[in-house]
């Protein structure tokens, strides 16, 4: 799935936005546009559990899906050498 976020440098401070693919991955690895510096972003924190109940003929299973849950402007940190 891919989505536009906006981030904060971890250097910087400035604000930037592009578009990016949300996958299975723990971690995106980005450069901020502005000052050049590698930025690192944590998804585990956002993962958050989206549970769906399915109703039927006696079948009351439920489903577990996960799905990001993203603030307007993400925190990004500084990627460690």
């Amino acid at each position: 799935m891919k989505k536009r976020l906006t981030f904060q440098c971890g250097k910087c401070k400035r604000n930037f936005s592009f578009q990016q693919e949300i996958t299975e991955e723990q971690e995106l690895l980005f450069a901020c546009p502005y000052c050049g510096a590698e930025l690192v972003l944590k998804l585990e924190p956002f993962k958050k559990r989206k549970k769906t109940t399915v109703r039927g003929e006696g079948n009351d299973a439920e489903s577990f899906e996960w799905e990001y849950i993203f603030p307007d402007v993400i925190q990004s940190e500084l990627r460690n050498p």
